[in-house]
C-alpha cells in the first residue's frame, strides 16, 4: 500500500458529515415557529403558524450535512483523482430519480412547497436531492473496514440515546415532559410556553426524538435486525456481550413502540437474516436460540406492562394481513356509518344518514325541509335564538340553528357527530369547512379496499383514494411533498367513516413510501428507485446466501442488508420522513460499498498450496 493510499484510507474527518447525519440529526428536537402562508396555510388546519419541534431543524441539518459530505468527496477527488470514484450502474437510477425530482418541482403548481416541503414534514426537493447526495458520497467514500466501523459506530451511538429515551418514555418518564427536557427544546424567547406544552403520547408510548411511534418503528426495523446480526456474528466474549445488550435495547424499542409497520419490517428483516445465515445459525444455534428466547421474554414483559396492548397490536397486524391477502374480512361498518351522503345544488342541500335523509331548501331567506320522499316537514322556529325544531319524530336528534358568522348568514345542522355549517347567500347554499372556507364538493375517485377502509388504522381508506392519483403522475409527479394538496380532502363521507366522525382530518401522507414517491415525483422516479433496491437486493443475496462470515466486512454487510430490507418492508405502511430517511440512504450506500469490497475481494486470484 502506498503512502497516499494509506492516508486516504484513514482520513476520518471526511466522514464527519455522514457520522453527524447518522448520530446527531435524528436526535434534534427544537422549536421552530413557522409562519404559514400561501398553500401551506390554505391546505393546513387554519393556523397562521406552526410550532414544529421534530422536522424543520432536521431538514436544515440534512441539507447542510449533505453539502459538507459532497465537499468531503470533492476533497478526496482533488487529492487522489477521479479514479477513486467507483464505476457503477447504480448511478443510473440515482440520476433518473434525481432528474424527475427536479422536473416534478419545476412543473409543480406549488413550487414553494415542492422546494422545502409541506408543513410538519419538510421533505421537499432540497432534502430529496440531499438523500441522493449522501447515497452517492457513501458509496464512494467507504473503502475500508475502518470506514465501515466509523459509520456503524456513529449510528449505534445515536441509537443508544434514542433507545434509552424510548425505554424511559415507555415506563412513563418522558424527558420532554420534565423541566430540564423542555428547557432543551425551547428557545429562550419561548421559555414561557414550557408549562403549556401538550404531548400526544402518554406512558407506554415510544416516540423518542423521532416524532411518532411509526417513525420509531421504521428506525428500529433497521437497527434491531442490524444489531442482532452483529451480535450473532461477532467474535470475542466482551464484544458479543456489548452487542447483546445493545440489541436488547433495540428490541425493546422495536416492540415497545407498537408500530405495526415497524413490526412487519423487522419480521421481514429477521426472516431474510435467517435465510442468509442459515448455515451459520445451524452451526451456532445456541446463540440464535438464546436470542429468540430473550426476544420472546421481552415481548411477554412488554405486553404485561402494557396490559395486553402490545399483544392486541400484534393480533391486529395478523388480522390486517389476512384481510389484505383474502377476499373476506370486510369491516362492513361503512353501511352503518352515520354520515352516508351530502350533496349541494343551488339552493338545496341533501344530507343522507344511516337512518333517514333531510333536504334543506332556501327561498328568499326562508328555510323549508323535506324527507327522503320529498314530503314537507313542519318546523317550529324561535326567531330570538335562531333555533329550528323539526316537528317529526324521525328528526328528534337534529339540532338546527340559523344565524350569522363572520358577517355571513349561516345554517348549522347537527346530529350526533355530524356538524355541518352552511353559508346562505342569494338563495344559494354552500358548505363551510372548519376554517370558514367554502367547500367544493366533487365526486371522489377510489380504487380497491372496498369494505376494508379501516385496514391498518384507516390506511385502506387513504390508499383507496391515493391510487387513482397515480394516473396523473405517470411521467412527472405533482411535486415533492405535495401529496396533501392533491388528496381529496373534501371527501367528507369517507373521512367521517375512516376517522370516527372527524370529517376535517388533514391527510398529509399516504402511509406508503412507494405511493408517496409515485404521486409526488412520478411513476418513472418510483421505477428508478425500485430498480436501485432490486439491484442491491439481488447482488446482496448472491454475496451472503453462502457466505461464511469469517471477516468483519461480510458480517457488517449482511447486517446492513437486512436493515435495508427492514426499512423497505416497513415502507409498505410508512412514509419517508426526515427523522429516519437519512439513516436509510446512508445504510444503503454503505451496503452497496461493502458489496463492492466483497466482490473485489472474491475476484482476486487465490494462492493454492499443495
Amino acid at each position: 500500500m502506498t503512502k497516499k493510499e494509506s492516508i486516504s484510507n484513514h482520513n476520518w474527518y471526511l466522514f464527519v458529515p455522514l457520522m453527524f447525519l447518522l448520530s446527531v440529526v435524528p436526535l434534534i428536537v427544537y422549536l421552530k415557529v413557522v409562519p404559514l402562508t400561501g398553500a401551506s396555510f390554505d391546505f393546513w388546519t387554519g393556523q397562521k403558524e406552526n410550532l414544529d419541534f421534530f422536522s424543520y431543524y432536521k431538514m436544515v441539518w440534512i441539507i447542510i450535512s449533505s453539502i459538507l459530505s459532497v465537499g468531503a468527496l470533492a476533497l478526496m477527488v482533488a487529492f487522489y483523482g477521479f479514479e477513486r470514484i467507483k464505476g457503477s450502474y447504480y448511478y443510473i437510477p440515482i440520476a433518473v430519480y434525481a432528474f424527475f425530482v427536479i422536473l416534478s418541482t419545476e412543473f409543480s403548481q406549488y413550487t414553494d412547497i415542492s422546494l422545502t416541503g409541506f408543513v410538519d414534514r419538510y421533505e421537499g426537493m432540497y432534502v430529496l436531492l440531499a438523500y441522493m447526495a449522501v447515497l452517492f458520497v457513501t458509496i464512494n467514500l467507504v473503502n475500508t473496514e475502518q470506514h465501515i466501523k466509523a459509520l456503524i459506530g456513529a449510528l449505534f451511538t445515536g441509537a443508544i440515546i434514542i433507545g434509552t429515551i424510548g425505554v424511559f418514555q415507555y415506563l412513563g418518564y418522558d424527558i420532554f415532559k420534565t423541566a430540564f427536557g423542555r428547557s432543551l427544546i425551547l428557545p429562550a424567547a419561548y421559555k414561557q410556553m414550557a408549562n403549556e406544552l401538550q404531548f400526544q403520547f402518554s406512558k407506554g408510548m415510544i416516540y423518542s426524538t423521532l416524532y411518532h411511534l411509526d417513525y420509531v418503528g421504521s428506525y428500529m426495523a433497521m437497527l434491531f435486525p442490524l444489531s442482532f446480526a452483529m451480535f450473532l456474528l461477532s467474535k470475542g466474549r466482551w464484544l458479543k456481550a456489548l452487542l447483546a445488550a445493545f440489541s436488547l435495547l433495540m428490541a425493546v424499542n422495536w416492540l415497545g413502540c407498537t408500530s405495526r409497520a415497524g413490526l412487519l419490517g423487522g419480521i421481514i428483516a429477521l426472516v431474510i437474516l435467517m435465510i442468509m445465515m442459515n448455515r451459520y445459525i445451524i452451526r451456532n444455534w445456541k446463540y440464535f436460540l438464546g436470542g429468540i428466547v430473550i426476544l420472546g421474554l421481552v415481548l411477554f414483559g412488554l405486553n404485561y406492562l402494557s396490559k395486553g396492548y402490545l399483544g392486541s397490536r400484534i393480533s391486529s397486524l395478523i388480522s390486517d394481513a389476512s384481510k389484505i391477502t383474502g377476499s373476506t374480512g370486510k369491516d362492513g361498518g361503512q353501511a352503518n356509518s352515520l354520515l352516508q351522503g351530502l350533496t349541494i345544488k343551488g339552493n338545496e342541500a341533501t344530507l343522507v344518514t344511516s337512518t333517514e335523509s333531510l333536504k334543506v331548501q332556501v327561498n328568499n331567506g326562508q328555510f323549508s325541509f323535506q324527507d327522503k320522499e320529498a314530503h314537507p316537514i313542519n318546523v317550529k322556529a324561535d326567531p330570538s335564538t335562531g333555533k329550528i325544531e323539526l316537528q317529526d319524530s324521525r328528526y328528534k336528534d337534529y339540532q338546527i340553528t340559523s344565524g350569522k358568522a363572520n358577517n355571513m348568514n349561516t345554517l348549522q345542522v347537527q346530529k350526533g357527530m355530524i356538524n355541518l355549517v352552511f353559508r346562505i347567500s342569494n338563495n344559494q347554499i354552500a358548505l363551510l369547512d372548519n376554517k370558514g372556507n367554502v367547500v367544493n364538493l366533487q365526486p371522489v375517485e377510489k380504487w380497491g379496499f372496498e369494505g376494508k377502509e379501516l385496514l391498518g388504522s384507516s390506511r385502506g381508506y387513504i390508499w383507496s383514494r391515493s391510487i387513482p392519483l397515480l394516473k396523473h403522475t405517470l411521467f412527472i409527479g405533482f411535486g415533492p411533498d405535495t401529496f396533501a394538496i392533491y388528496f381529496p380532502q373534501n371527501d367528507l363521507v369517507g373521512k367521517f367513516y375512516a376517522y370516527n366522525g372527524d370529517m376535517w382530518q388533514i391527510v398529509d401522507k399516504p402511509h406508503d413510501l412507494y405511493l408517496q414517491v409515485g404521486i409526488n415525483t412520478g411513476i418513472i422516479s418510483l421505477l428508478a428507485l425500485l430498480s436501485l433496491f432490486i439491484a442491491y437486493f439481488i447482488r446482496s443475496v448472491k454475496l451472503y446466501i453462502k457466505n461464511d462470515y469469517e471477516d468483519f466486512v461480510s458480517r457488517a454487510g449482511v447486517g446492513v442488508f437486512v436493515a435495508v430490507c427492514g426499512y423497505l418492508g416497513a415502507a409498505f405502511f410508512n412514509d419517508s420522513v426526515v427523522s429516519v430517511a437519512p439513516i436509510f440512504w446512508i445504510l444503503l450506500g454503505l451496503g452497496i460499498s461493502i458489496n463492492f469490497m466483497l466482490e473485489k475481494k472474491n475476484s482476486r486470484p487465490r494462492l493454492i498450496t499443495e
